[in-house]
């Protein structure tokens, strides 16, 4: 090879090393977030609910052995056939005793049931010798291992994060339950975290994703209402129409309010901005329930009305000159009684607590901004 030829290939090396430099350094932005458990993992909503179902281990009957000891004293010898023991219990983890539905439950049980040991070996001795008494040796000893990466793992975690700041954001949520995640498969292992903690962070990872599609104002619906499309394939595919399911019917209309709430503020009248609503109301409830809602609209809106009439009033004796500070003050108490007859009393007790924190705002010497300084002071 000449000394050209190796002049160029080297040239050639140094651009590309500079141009897989410049990659890494400043990566195209592909525009996609990257999950923590999209769609590929085998993560359905019906997992999620079902983890999410409460257990009363404390309810369930023992199936405790009694001991040698208890046995001897006794005079009796227990029978009990050994692949019967447990069954109570074992029931439970029908689906293995390393399942993504029961065994993190249980663990948190575990942690709960013997929390007044006094150190970490006296509380490891208690639930293994409560795993033996309730499963058989070779299901208590896989129980117990890996109880022991679990809460180990658990308290490295806190330990971990203990100096983390709060979150402020869902995006900033999301970031720390990948970064959380990514510790427990570390320490675990990717498969050992994820059946156990896989169903929860991909559930949390999704609402946070959602609540910052929903509450974004500058958004209006119809762009929410795409993007939250996009989340569900994206997340759960094929599975995305069991999203709803079990999802009561006034929390989806809260939700749609909330994703048309630009919309809204931008109706261009009150009965188009009502029109709207009612057509948000139909989509999740029975025509009873839609009435029950524009009967409650009606009163709402007399009571205001009811309230703007009197607050016009009261300022026109507040400001007369005329008359004296008690003249006032019963000309002003007389006007509540007229206007809200038997709730007058009510609305006085809502002034006073309204007037009170107004003053105790004017008064206070810290502001936000102060906070900080006043907390290193």
């Amino acid at each position: 090879m000449t000394s050209k030829q190796k002049r160029i290939l080297a040239l050639g090396l140094i651009g590309l090393l500079l141009f897989l430099f410049g990659y890494w350094l400043f990566p195209k932005d592909s525009g996609q977030p990257e999950y923590i458990f999209d769609k590929s993992y085998d993560i359905k909503p019906a997992d999620v609910h079902k983890s999410r179902e409460h257990i009363n281990f404390d309810s369930i009957k023992s199936s405790r052995l009694p001991s040698s000891k208890e046995s001897v004293s006794n005079g009796t010898a227990s029978t009990k056939p050994m692949e019967q023991e447990g069954s109570e219990l074992r029931a439970l983890f029908s689906e293995g005793l390393i399942n993504s539905y029961t065994t993190l439950n249980f663990f948190k049980h575990l942690e709960h049931k013997f929390r007044e040991s006094t150190t970490l070996g006296e509380h490891f001795n208690a639930v293994k010798e409560y795993l033996l008494s309730e499963f058989s040796e070779k299901e208590a000893k896989k129980l117990f291992d890996t109880y022991k990466k679990y809460l180990q793992c658990e308290m490295d975690l806190l330990d971990e994060y203990k100096n983390f700041a709060g979150v402020s954001s869902p995006e900033e949520a999301v970031e720390m339950l990948r970064q959380i995640q990514a510790f427990r498969r570390d320490r675990l292992g990717e498969k050992l975290a994820d059946k156990l903690f896989g169903t929860d962070v991909k559930a949390k990872e999704y609402a946070f994703r959602r609540a910052a599609i929903v509450k974004d104002d500058t958004l209006y619906g119809k762009e929410k209402e795409k993007r939250l499309a996009e989340l569900n394939e994206a997340m759960w595919g094929d599975e995305t129409a069991t999203l709803d399911t079990h999802k009561n019917a006034y929390n989806q209309y809260q939700e749609k309010l909330q994703i048309y709430k630009k919309d809204l503020n931008a109706a261009g009248s009150p009965e188009a901005r009502r029109a709207k609503i009612r057509e948000f109301r139909e989509a999740f409830f029975s025509p009873e329930v839609v009435a029950k809602f524009e009967e409650i609209d009606r009163q709402m809106a007399e009571k205001a009305e009811q309230e703007e009439s009197y607050r016009k009033q009261a300022e026109a004796i507040r400001s007369s000159e005329e008359l004296s500070k008690k003249a006032k003050e019963r000309q002003l108490q007389s006007l509540q009684n007229e206007v809200f007859g038997d709730d007058a009393e009510a609305f006085r007790r809502r002034e006073a607590i309204r007037k009170g924190r107004e003053k105790l705002e004017r008064e206070s010497s810290l502001t936000v901004e102060d906070l900080p300084k006043a907390g290193q002071r």
